[in-house]
C-alpha cells in the first residue's frame, strides 16, 4: 500500500480554501466593473437625450426648417432632419457620440403644423 503522506500536491482543504479567498476578492470586484460600465453607459443615455431634446426645444422655438449637423460639445454631435408636407412639418433629432458614422445613441420625432407666410 502507498503511502499518501509522501505525494507532493494541495489537499482538498487547501483548495477550497484558497478558492473562497478568491471568490471573496473575485465577486467584488466583478460587480465594481459592472456598476462602473452601466453607470457610464446611463450617463451618456441621459447627455445624448439631454442633448437632443434641446436640439428639438430650439428647432420648435424658433420654427427653423433646415436640416443639418451641429457638434454640441466635444464628443456629441445632433443631426436635424426637417421634412415638410404641405403645413405639416415632420421634425427628428438625432444624438450622436464622438462622430456621426456610429449609430444615432437617441432619436427624437415629432410633428407640427405651422403656417408660414
Amino acid at each position: 500500500m502507498k503511502d499518501f503522506r509522501s505525494e507532493n500536491g494541495y489537499s482538498l482543504v487547501e483548495s477550497l480554501v484558497a478558492m473562497s479567498i478568491l471568490m471573496a476578492v473575485l465577486v467584488p470586484v466583478v460587480m465594481l466593473l459592472i456598476f462602473i460600465t452601466g453607470n457610464t453607459i446611463a450617463k451618456d443615455k441621459i447627455t445624448g437625450f439631454n442633448h437632443a431634446r434641446n436640439q428639438m426645444e430650439m428647432v420648435l422655438a424658433t420654427e427653423s426648417d433646415t436640416t443639418g449637423y451641429k457638434k454640441v460639445d466635444d464628443y456629441w454631435w445632433v443631426k436635424t432632419e426637417v421634412s415638410k408636407d404641405k403645413n405639416f412639418y415632420t421634425i427628428r433629432v438625432k444624438a450622436f457620440k464622438n462622430d456621426t458614422l456610429t449609430p444615432a445613441r437617441i432619436e427624437l420625432e415629432t410633428g407640427r403644423l405651422w403656417y408660414k407666410d
